[in-house]
């Protein structure tokens, strides 16, 4: 059974897994929709649904927020814009295969409070580990699930 009323929306710029995606994505019947800035246009595109925005800070993070529904997967590495797309029903996996839920809201917000207050003295913050295959086989096995899921609920 096709996906006929929700969608998978990835916050694309910077994304190291949308091969995976799209692999997945043709497996399940989904058309993935890749957002991005401007800055990270391709041409080697065709056959993908891509929007491109203007550069700006967050102004994908906003475009995701302002056309995701219930039910929809969302995929991003910016845990801050997790935490508000868990409280709108929507699954939401990192690219290192982490199924984020709402449970998880105040120990992501307790580290990025932690990690902006550790760069305001200056001092080193260590950043996240090398990406790996392992990962995108994390992450490939977590969105295969999710979309099977997702088949019986629809």
């Amino acid at each position: 059974m096709s996906n006929l009323t929700s969608n998978l929306w990835v916050d694309a710029d910077s994304c190291p897994v949308q091969k995976e995606i799209v692999n997945v994505s043709k497996v399940y019947g989904w058309t993935p929709r890749f957002v991005a800035t401007i800055n990270h246009f391709r041409s080697d595109l065709e056959g993908q649904h891509w929007t491109f925005l203007d550069h700006g800070d967050q102004n994908v993070d906003l475009y995701i927020l302002n056309h995701v529904q219930p039910l929809d997967i969302v995929i991003t590495q910016d845990l801050s814009l997790a935490v508000l797309l868990t409280s709108k029903r929507v699954y939401v996996l990192t690219p290192r295969g982490k199924l984020v839920t709402e449970d998880d809201a105040t120990q992501i917000m307790d580290s990025k409070h932690l990690r902006q207050k550790t760069l305001k003295k200056k001092k080193k913050w260590k950043g996240p580990s090398a990406f790996t295959d392992r990962d995108r086989e994390e992450f490939s096995r977590q969105l295969e699930k999710i979309m099977s899921d997702h088949e019986g609920i629809l």
